[in-house]
């Protein structure tokens, strides 16, 4: 049985790791359209889960370690993407 607190930490990873695919696609290699495609899954996957997190379905904890990581990439590829054209 699925319990619902942890449904939080999957949706987390699951969108953060979509969210990064579409960073890389934008940030290196230059795929924008290719990247809002890909955004688009991602920012609805990680509205639900704050939209849980709000309601307290389930906590931050683990789940927002994961999602700083993803900050941390796209501020980083972010940051080479610039310096790169």
């Amino acid at each position: 049985m699925i319990e619902i607190k942890n449904i939080g930490l999957d949706l987390a990873v699951l969108g953060s790791a979509i969210s990064i695919i579409g960073v890389i696609l934008n940030n290196v290699f230059l795929l924008h359209v290719a990247a809002m495609q890909v955004w688009v899954v991602s920012n609805l996957i990680l509205m639900v889960y704050f939209y849980g997190n709000w309601k307290k379905w389930w906590d931050g904890g683990l789940s927002s370690e994961i999602i700083c990581l993803m900050y941390v990439v796209m501020l980083i590829s972010g940051i080479f993407g610039l310096v790169k054209v």
